[in-house]
This record gives structure tokens, C-alpha cells and sequence, in this order.
């Protein structure tokens, strides 16, 4: 009845023409895997249809099933490869994703969300979730209202859908580190554990072992001012997991899988480091067991939520004001000047360029705020019922 879980997870950074390297990590990524003892691997940012299906071809003797989730415009860039049989698949895309007219951050065109594999391991049933949250970009997060739904999304989702699994599994880029509210809403909600706590040889202070998986000194890609600031990085990739009541695990190791640059190149594997995971997953002493409950302090946490979520909508009603004025302005001004412009190329690629920038304004204060309002409001009112309800609840229960 006891099984070995041994699951891995990687950031690939395959951006297609702007990631350094691609070509080569990809195949590095490949051997690695393909050497490896892992059993279940969720990858995220394979932005390329093509890089998928080298590695769905290149892993097809030790991973025979695998599932890669399209979304958006340019694909989810997650991945879920598998030792043992994919039962069944589904994904969800969020509502808030970033914005299109940011086109260098890319986040809106790949239609980001959730996956959900679940695996067949003989009579055992495993909730592989693999996903990719926002990252932040700047100091000045204007993201952050975003990122929050989304982690809300996703911890609702596994909570929701890991009946009736043994054991589920969490595997992805949060672009969120223990502490931050995103990690909080994702790791209370269902509850799910991070076994970074639980694995002892971590809490030696003689480890040198920072556990950081992005911008980290040891990380061929990382801006040198940054490493020389904060050689540790960010612990924001992440493996958490979930069990069964009638089911406990053992972390065999936790840790870093792959050296800090690819055998024989100059580079690293990816601008994120690794991780995975071993757990030994055996039946519970049944005088131990109890059921698994929403922990009270997600309480705080959603109400720290709920607070995010109202600032990003007061920015919004700012911001909708703020575009419409401006795009009425620059509307009026051009049917006031009209037959007092010069016939001239000159004049016309102007005029063709001013009304281009009304245009975006009317749009994003109609349409795209409106769509990014509505999404908010859905976030907060889900937020709100929660909290609602667990108040008449508890009142219930004192009762």
C-alpha cells in the first residue's frame, strides 16, 4: 500500500528569440530527465510548441504520459510529464492576467491559469496541479490585486477538486515566497504543505544551502548587482502537497536536483534553479488521523486579501476617469480641428497617431477596465462569502 512519490519542477525560461541558450538547456533539461530517478516532472514557461513535443519525444521511454496545457495566445507554458498513466486532464484560465497593451511582459498573451493531472498509480489516485502565477516586474507591484485572485483561484481550485484523490500535489512558479499574502492564501487555504518545514537537514545551520530558486548568485543568468545584493535569492518555485486523511508522508529530500550550470557549458539550466521533492506516502496510524480543516488564521489572510482587492478597484474607478477624460479630450480636439489640417504625409501619419492614443484611452477606460473591474468585483465577493461564512459558522458552533 505504501508508495514513492519523487517529483520535480523547473521555471525552463523558453521564451522563443528572447530566452539565452534555449536550444542547448532544453536538450541539458532533457538528458537530465531522462537520467533522472523522478517519476513526476511539471515544467513551466515552455512557451514553444516545439520545445514541448522534443521533450514529450525525447522523455517518451521514462515518461510515457504527459499533457501539455494550450491556452491563450501563445499556450499556458505548462507541462505535466508522467511516469505512470494521466486519468484525467482540465484546466482552468484566470480572468485577471496582466494586461495586453503590456506587451513586453507577455503574462496576458499566454492565457495563464491552472492544470490538473490526475494520475493513476495502480489503485492509487495523484492530483498533479501544475501553474504559473504573475510575477511582479517591479518594486511598485501593480500586479499584486492580480496575483492575489489568482492564488485565491488556485487554492480554491485544489480545494475544491482533491476528492478523491490520495494525495495532491502543487508544483509551480508562484512568483511568491513564504510570508508573502499570494503563498499564505495558496498554502492555508486548502491547506497544503510546504515540505521545505519539514525536512530536517534544512534546519542545520552549518547547510550552506540557501534553497533560493531565482535570481540566486549561483545562477548563470542573474544580474551580478542583484546576486551581490542578495546571493540567496527568492524561494518562489515551489512543491507542496496534500493528503488524504487516511494517508501520512515522510520527505525522503527536499532540495536543488540540478548542478548550477549545464555539464560542460557556462550556463545554467534556466534562470530559476529546480526543485523536487520525496515523499514516502503510507497509511495513517488510525489512531492519528483526523480531518484536514481550513486553518483559522487564513481568516487574516483573506481579510488582508479583501484589502488588496478594494485598493485595485478604487485605482481602477481612478484610472477609468483618468483614461475617458483624456480620450474625449483628444476625440473633441480632432473633430474641432478638422479641414484645419495641412494636406501634408506629415500631418496625416500625426493625426493618424493621435487618434491611435484616443483610441486606447476610450478603450481602456470602457471596455478593458470594465472587463478587469468585473473580474475584481468576482474575486472580492468570493472573498467576502468566505469570510461570511465562517463567522455564521463558528457562531453556529458555539451555539
Amino acid at each position: 500500500m505504501e508508495f514513492t512519490l519523487n517529483v520535480f519542477t523547473l521555471n525552463c525560461w523558453g521564451i522563443p528569440v528572447v530566452s539565452k541558450n534555449r536550444h542547448e538547456r532544453f536538450e541539458a533539461i532533457a538528458k537530465y530527465l531522462q537520467e533522472s530517478s523522478h517519476n513526476i516532472v511539471c515544467l513551466q514557461e515552455v512557451w514553444s510548441e516545439k520545445d514541448y513535443l522534443y521533450l514529450k519525444d525525447s522523455l517518451k521511454i521514462n515518461f510515457p504520459y504527459s499533457h501539455y496545457f494550450y491556452s491563450g495566445v501563445l499556450g499556458s507554458g505548462l507541462c505535466v510529464f508522467s511516469k505512470w498513466l494521466i486519468q484525467d486532464v482540465f484546466f482552468h484560465q484566470w480572468p485577471l492576467n496582466g494586461y495586453i497593451h503590456k506587451i513586453h511582459h507577455g503574462d496576458w498573451f499566454g492565457g495563464k491559469g491552472i492544470g490538473l493531472c490526475r494520475i493513476k498509480y495502480g489503485n492509487r489516485l495523484i492530483n498533479v496541479y501544475c501553474t504559473h502565477l504573475h510575477a511582479e516586474y517591479h518594486v511598485d507591484d501593480i500586479y499584486l490585486a492580480h496575483r492575489v485572485l489568482q492564488s485565491y483561484t488556485t487554492a480554491g481550485f485544489v480545494n475544491l477538486t482533491t476528492a478523491p484523490a490520495d494525495i495532491s500535489i502543487l508544483a509551480g512558479d508562484l512568483n511568491a515566497a513564504p510570508g508573502d499574502l499570494s503563498f499564505k492564501i495558496i498554502t492555508q487555504l486548502p491547506p497544503l504543505v510546504d515540505p521545505y518545514d519539514k525536512y530536517p537537514l534544512l534546519k542545520d545551520p552549518a547547510n550552506p544551502n540557501t534553497m533560493g530558486t531565482s535570481e540566486t548568485a549561483n545562477n548563470s543568468y542573474t544580474d551580478p548587482k542583484t546576486a551581490k545584493i542578495a546571493p540567496e535569492g527568492k524561494r518562489i518555485d515551489h512543491i507542496l502537497y496534500k493528503l488524504n486523511p487516511a494517508w501520512e508522508a515522510e520527505v525522503i529530500h527536499f532540495g536543488h536536483p540540478l548542478p548550477d550550470k549545464v555539464p560542460g557549458k557556462d550556463f545554467s539550466y534556466s534562470d530559476h534553479n529546480a526543485v523536487s521533492v520525496q515523499l514516502h506516502v503510507k497509511p495513517a496510524d488510525k489512531s492519528l488521523q483526523k480531518e484536514n480543516s481550513t486553518d483559522d488564521c487564513f481568516d487574516e489572510t483573506a481579510t488582508q486579501a479583501i484589502k488588496v482587492c478594494e485598493e485595485a478597484m478604487a485605482n481602477i474607478s481612478k484610472a477609468t476617469t483618468l483614461y475617458l477624460t483624456c480620450g474625449g479630450l483628444i476625440l473633441m480636439f480632432l473633430i474641432g480641428t478638422v479641414g484645419y489640417w495641412p494636406n501634408n504625409v506629415i500631418y496625416d501619419i500625426l493625426k493618424l497617431f493621435i487618434t491611435g492614443i484616443g483610441f486606447y484611452y476610450l478603450i481602456m477606460g470602457s471596455l478593458w477596465n470594465k472587463m478587469e473591474m468585473n473580474s475584481l468585483k468576482a474575486g472580492l465577493s468570493a472573498l467576502e462569502n468566505f469570510c461570511r461564512t465562517r463567522i455564521e459558522s463558528k457562531a453556529q458552533t458555539e451555539k
